[in-house]
Order: C-alpha cells, then structure tokens, then sequence
C-alpha cells in the first residue's frame, strides 16, 4: 500500500478558504494545515512530515508523498472525491 492510499483512508473532510490559499485537511484525529500564497508556502499538523510536496488547486488539494505516489481531494457535488496517483 503507498503512502497516498494510507493516507486517504485517514481523511475525512477537506476546507479551503475562497481566496484558495488555505486549505485544512480534517483526519480521523487532528487535521493538516496547508498555506500557499505568494509570502509563505507551508504545512504543519498530523501528516505533514510524510508530504513531499503539495498544491492548492481549484477546488481541491494534491498531495505528494516520498514513495511517488499523489493524492488529490476535491469536493463533488457535496461530496469528499479522493484519487490516487502513482508515477
């Protein structure tokens, strides 16, 4: 199992602010913290030590893991969408 899929079966709720430089990421315990604007680009909470790297998108967050594997949350029509990608 990669660390993207670990890692989504931990999730349960994703947040962005509208400007699209914040986004938290709800778990089953705790939740991750992602900031990306033009000052700071940062994620701090449970989880963040095991990203590699991450972008807020439109609408969603990607997640990127050490083994290679992605993860991408987005919310559709009312509902938590997670896939996951592996290069």
């Amino acid at each position: 199992m990669s660390q993207a899929q670990a890692f989504a079966r931990r999730v349960r709720r994703v947040v962005l602010n509208r400007q699209g430089t914040e986004a938290q990421v709800f778990l089953e315990a705790g939740f991750l913290y992602l900031r990306q604007d033009g000052f700071a680009r940062f994620a701090q909470g449970e989880g963040a030590e095991a990203l590699a790297g991450f972008a807020l998108e439109r609408g969603g967050v990607r997640l990127r893991f050490g083994d290679g594997s992605a993860l991408t949350l987005r919310h559709r029509l009312g509902r938590l969408r997670k896939r996951v990608y592996f290069s």
